[in-house]
């Protein structure tokens, strides 16, 4: 599914990005999972500049909408990795990108094959989340709260339509150990990527953040240069190498922080906030102290 409606807006002030994207977990969210009024207030007033802010995140939009409700001038969210694009306004998906049936049972088959002790997490395009027993033991309880799971016996055996991601838990492997066993047994149009949690995901081909952030630039006819986007995980490096300026946080590992143009102070140290009120001031940005641990390019050029 995707719709293009024509969309009018006043471009911000000369010196700003015409849009802002913001990861959730590590990014916005105080190592607690807090958003605090100072990082509220900063988005609030960058929206009140004319600048389109938007949500990019691995959650699914039920948990994503926590979020969103604390910042109620906040435009858009890109859910599941880009999977679900939603117009956090009106509360209406505006974008979906889905595996087949057929790609869905044969990705999860593959992994049955080569992780036979994995448990797994189904999300369906109609909006359900059946997870076996074992799925996600660890999961943080305020992820949860505003998420409807169905537990089955085989996640595979429910699949009934088209799915929009497959989330994988092993005990055995971490996430990258993961991707990089099953990679390249993934059926044609589909991928396997880390989730931004300690699970894997698998989804239709080309579905990430940036892919999803493209869809809310098509609308207003924005390109990547005049998009500045805020990441910690894995899952943000093709976000963070795609936008115009990506932002890392001090709390993101050093892959993460080698892409950005930018490290930015640690969650926990209102790093968002500090940035964005610079932004809005004109003033030189703040930076965490480790970023002179790290090659960031000057020029606005990535790495990969």
């Amino acid at each position: 599914m995707y719709r293009l409606p024509h969309r009018t807006l006043a471009s911000p002030p000369s010196g700003l990005p015409r849009l802002v994207a913001f990861d959730i977990d590590g990014t916005l969210l105080t190592p607690q999972g807090c958003l605090r009024e100072r990082t509220a207030t900063a988005l609030a007033s960058l929206s009140e500049a004319g600048v389109i802010t938007a949500l990019a995140t691995g959650r699914p939009w039920p948990q994503t909408e926590t979020v969103a409700r604390q910042v109620p001038t906040l435009s858009y969210a890109v859910c599941l990795n880009g999977a679900t694009v939603m117009d956090a306004t009106a509360n209406e998906r505006i974008a979906d990108r889905s595996m087949t049936h057929v790609e869905a049972v044969e990705a999860a088959e593959i992994v049955r094959k080569h992780l036979p002790k994995a448990s797994l997490g189904l999300d369906m395009a109609d909006g359900r989340h059946l997870w076996e027993p074992q799925f996600a033991p660890g999961m943080p309880a305020d992820l949860l709260a505003e998420l409807s799971v169905v537990r089955v016996a085989d996640a595979i055996a429910e699949v009934d339509g088209a799915v929009l991601t497959w989330l994988v838990h092993s005990s055995d492997l971490d996430t990258l150990a993961m991707v990089e066993l099953l990679a390249p047994r993934m059926p044609l149009g589909t991928e396997i990527r880390p989730s931004g949690l300690d699970m894997a995901e698998i989804a239709a081909a080309g579905v990430n953040k940036s892919a999803g952030l493209e869809i809310v630039c098509e609308r207003y006819g924005i390109s990547a240069s005049q998009v500045t986007v805020f990441g910690d995980g894995l899952n943000d490096i093709e976000m963070l190498s795609w936008a115009g300026y990506g932002v890392a946080m001090a709390n993101a590992s050093a892959a993460v922080r080698s892409v950005a143009d930018h490290i930015a102070p640690a969650n926990e140290d209102d790093g968002v906030a500090a940035v964005v009120e610079a932004m809005l001031a004109g003033s030189q940005w703040p930076s965490s102290a480790e970023a002179a641990e790290v090659a960031v390019p000057t020029n606005g050029a990535h790495l990969g």
